[in-house]
């Protein structure tokens, strides 16, 4: 495998893994874990110059509430 398919392989599970965070919506920390995780993910894609990836995660980042404050 190649470096490139090794980012979009690891990209693609960062995104699962935050996507299976989501999931539970009820729990402001599961949403910052799933935050993280795409923010990972964007990272990462674009590292590896993964441009089609970048647009997607940057679309799912903004689509989220915004993190969860300390109280």
């Amino acid at each position: 495998m190649s470096d490139a398919e090794d980012a979009r392989a690891r990209v693609r599970r960062l995104l699962l893994s935050g996507d299976n965070t989501l999931k539970n919506r009820h729990d402001p920390k599961s949403r910052d874990r799933a935050r993280a995780r795409f923010e990972e993910a964007l990272a990462l894609a674009r590292e590896s110059d993964l441009d089609d990836a970048v647009t997607i995660i940057e679309r799912r980042l903004s689509l989220m509430e915004p993190p969860a404050t300390a109280s």
